[in-house]
């Protein structure tokens, strides 16, 4: 068995004596295993996490798997209804956040960028997820609008691609495949969009990254453009290690999760200037930072 390049909040989460004792899913033993800080990594966790949870499978395979999501979101007709481990999972305080996540941010987007002959470049979006949720909270699509998703998935991109067509957006919403940070990726000056969309990109990386990774999504976007994006806080981690010591310590998820000052700090150093920060729950103390911002 491998052993697991954890980032630092992984590692503290990994120290952490957890209760697993309500998980009626899990077996006794398995149970017991995982709240141990000395027992989680066991093979044998492994094998009955990836064994039993489409989740914990695809995160171990590929944790920037767009289909994770959707298994979470529900928003795919095909998807199986989730038993046991992917219940819990998917139904746990974290799997709400990612649900009322999508549905606060596209909110956002339909109010604040689908314009009359507006750009969007979704970056890192998948299957366009963001694009579809948002549909929902317009009254018609605005004249000339469109919607760019750039994505390394190409299989998340291919899926997207038929549910455009599926639903007549062909034209409206374009994918393509390429890690938007990479030179190639940028368009010309002509085909710059108006908004950005960054959303769950940042949850893996350092603040170094962060910044540099914010800095290149400026370059895809209008002088003066606008960007919405979400990150995971420090907060998901504490309200919620049972579910991120399965999908993290266990699976290989590592997530990055950080304090709003310094996801504030580091929409500053790469010169955004933030209008609003926002949460996915009503109350405004979620799980999320949920930042609209001005490329300065």
């Amino acid at each position: 068995m491998s052993i697991l390049q954890l980032s630092p909040q992984v590692i503290e989460l990994g120290t952490r004596d957890l209760d697993f004792s309500q998980v009626l899913c899990l077996p006794i033993e398995i149970r017991e295993m995982l709240g141990d800080p000395n027992k989680f990594l066991a093979e044998k966790v492994l094998a009955f996490t990836t064994g039993s949870s489409q989740i914990c499978l695809i995160l171990f395979k590929n944790p920037a798997d767009d289909w994770m999501l959707r298994i979470v979101y529900y928003d795919d007709p095909n998807n199986p209804k989730t038993t046991g481990l992917d219940n819990f999972l998917s139904q746990s305080l974290s799997g709400q956040a990612l649900r009322d996540r999508l549905d606060f941010c596209s909110k956002c987007i339909a109010q604040k960028f689908m314009r009359k002959h507006k750009r969007v470049v979704d970056l890192g979006g998948g299957s366009g997820s963001y694009f579809f949720e948002a549909l929902k909270h317009i009254p018609a699509m605005p004249d000339g609008f469109h919607w760019n998703v750039i994505d390394k998935d190409e299989i998340s991109l291919q899926e997207g691609q038929v549910r455009a067509e599926q639903g007549g957006y062909s034209q409206i919403i374009t994918f393509e495949n390429f890690n938007f940070n990479d030179k190639k990726a940028l368009p010309k000056e002509d085909e710059k969009a108006d908004f950005a969309v960054l959303i769950g990109v940042l949850c893996g990386m350092d603040k170094d990254t962060a910044t540099k990774c914010l800095r290149k999504a400026k370059e895809h976007i209008k002088p003066g453009g606008q960007i919405l994006a979400a990150t995971l806080l420090k907060k998901a981690f504490d309200e919620d290690p049972r579910t991120f010591r399965i999908l993290c310590n266990v699976g290989g998820w590592q997530l990055r999760p950080k304090t709003m000052d310094e996801v504030l700090q580091c929409f500053n150093d790469a010169g955004w200037g933030v209008r609003e920060v926002m949460s996915e729950r009503k109350n405004g103390d979620g799980q999320y930072a949920i930042v609209h911002a001005v490329a300065e």
